[in-house]
Formats: structure tokens, sequence, C-alpha cells
């Protein structure tokens, strides 16, 4: 089997945690055989499809909800979509912070077992799971905090419904160590993509010798630092494509590549759609979206 890529996961912006929702015709990412340390719960609100979860590969009809506990290798949940239309929700989040709240307070019982027993993965079976679902769709457009009390809410419920184990291993246990010095390196990439950026300037700044380094993060992460690297700057390409009115060859440089071919190239090898096509494919999106709701 293909290895697994460690997916740096971002919270977004005066939040702990991430939630998001994607709805054909604009599903941005998919293919991505990865893993992260962060829980996640996805929600399809209806359909049928495959699964690609650890080892395994199975069924699901009308929907799917499921919790998967940090570190196991899944693929994007729209790869094994089988119905005419795709919907998708998603939040990620630090199991181990909220483990640590369940010490605390008497009515998150049943939360920490949940997320003990979410290290093999969980499928709602009931059709509870639309109730959940209806939960989770409601987070979308929230504040922070709103969108915080919701998560508990939902983590509450999923411990009080049947379920069943997807048996699925996790791909590597990190070292709190290892996974500090993961997110360090992101964190430099995120701060130095758009520069000519070395894996010897890396390697200095976090304390290992260049070839230490480059084993180390192969390792932790199933990736080189320029595969890591690559990600971001197109990561960031693409915020800069929907969010600006940039020209294509000024956003390729602003991202750090020196070669507007290379950038296109690149591009299209991850997302697998040109600059152009993926920019035009989120405006027609937005049209059409604003029709619907007008």
């Amino acid at each position: 089997m293909k290895k697994a890529s460690f997916e740096k996961v971002t919270p977004q912006e005066g939040s702990s945690f991430n939630v998001f929702h994607y709805k054909t015709p604009f599903v941005p990412y998919g293919g991505r055989w990865h893993f992260h340390p962060e829980y996640e719960i996805v929600y399809l609100p209806y359909g049928k499809g495959r699964r690609f979860i650890g080892t395994k590969i199975s069924q699901y009809t009308d929907g799917d909800l499921v919790l998967l506990g940090p570190n196991i290798p899944h693929n994007c949940f729209n790869v094994g979509y089988e119905s005419d239309s795709y919907e998708e929700y998603v939040i990620q989040f630090n199991g181990e912070d909220i483990k640590e709240a369940c010490k605390f307070f008497k009515e998150f019982e049943g939360v920490e077992t949940l997320l003990t027993m979410a290290n093999t993965g969980l499928s709602v079976i009931t059709n509870k799971k639309h109730q959940i679902g209806e939960e989770i769709r409601a987070m979308i457009g929230l504040s922070p905090l709103e969108r915080l009390l919701k998560l508990f809410k939902v983590l509450k419920q999923f411990s009080e419904i049947s379920y069943e184990s997807l048996n699925a291993r996790q791909y590597l246990t990190l070292s709190v160590t290892q996974t500090e010095r993961v997110k360090g390196v992101y964190e430099i990439i995120q701060a130095k993509y758009h520069t000519n950026i070395s894996t010897r300037e890396v390697a200095k700044q976090i304390g290992m010798t260049e070839s230490s380094f480059c084993r180390f993060f192969m390792k932790s992460t199933g990736k080189t630092f320029k595969q890591a690297l690559t990600e971001v700057r197109i990561q960031n390409a693409c915020n800069l494509l929907v969010n600006t009115d940039a020209t294509i060859t000024n956003i390729a440089y602003d991202c750090g590549f020196n070669s507007l071919s290379l950038f296109n190239r690149l591009f299209k090898r991850i997302i697998d759609h040109t600059p152009k096509v993926y920019r035009q494919k989120y405006v027609n999106h937005i049209q059409v979206s604003l029709l619907k709701t007008s």
C-alpha cells in the first residue's frame, strides 16, 4: 500500500479546531492518502460509497458519519463516493485537550471513552447519525465560541448512541518530541514558503544536521521536505487564486516558485487542475450558489 503522507492541520483563525464543508460541483481536493495527529469527524448527509481507512475498504449507504482517531491513514471520502452528487462536512480537533477536560467536568462522562475507542475508527450504525449530522451542519457559519460549544454537544451525542469499530490501525505514533518538531518545521515553512528556503537552513533552525533532518522528516511525515514545501506553496496559491485578483504569474512568484511553467506543472500534479481552471471552477461555483440563494 502507498505510504501515507503527513497532513498539517491548521485551525481556522480565532479557533482551536477546523470545521469545513464541501459540495459538488466544487470539491477542491481529493485522492490524498494521508494521516494527521488530530481526530476527525466526517459526515456525508446522503449517498453511498466506499471508505478507504487504514488497511480496509468498507461500504456505506444512506450517508455516513465516522470518527477517526489520530494518525489513522485515510483517503479523502470523495474518492469512494458512488452517487451523482457529493456533500461533506469535516471537523478536525485535538482530542487530547478534550480528554484532559473530561477529567474535570462530569458533564463529559462518556466522551473520554468515545475518544479512546476512536483510536481504531468508529462508524455510526443507526439513523441517529443524521440527528448528529444536523448539529454538525449547523456549525457552518457560527462564531468560534459557538462552534466549540456545538462540538462538545456533537461529541456527547456521539458517545450516547450505537457505533461500530472500523478496526483501523494507526499509521504511526509520533512521540511528543517528534510531533513538536514536525509542527515547528511546518511553522518555518509557512513563514518562509515564499523564499528560497533550504533543508540546510531548516535543519539548523531546529538543531539537527541536514542529513539527520531529512531522515527524520521523511520517517515522521512520509514525504520529503521539498514535497512538504511544495504542498504549502500550492495551498497558499489556492487561497490567492480564490480570494484575490492577482495574476497567475504574480501568484506563482509570490508563493516561492521561480518559474511559471514549474508552478503550473506542480499545481496540476497536486490539485488535478491548472491554476486557471481551478480559479474559474471556484468562480463558477460561487455564481451558482448565489443564483440558488437569490
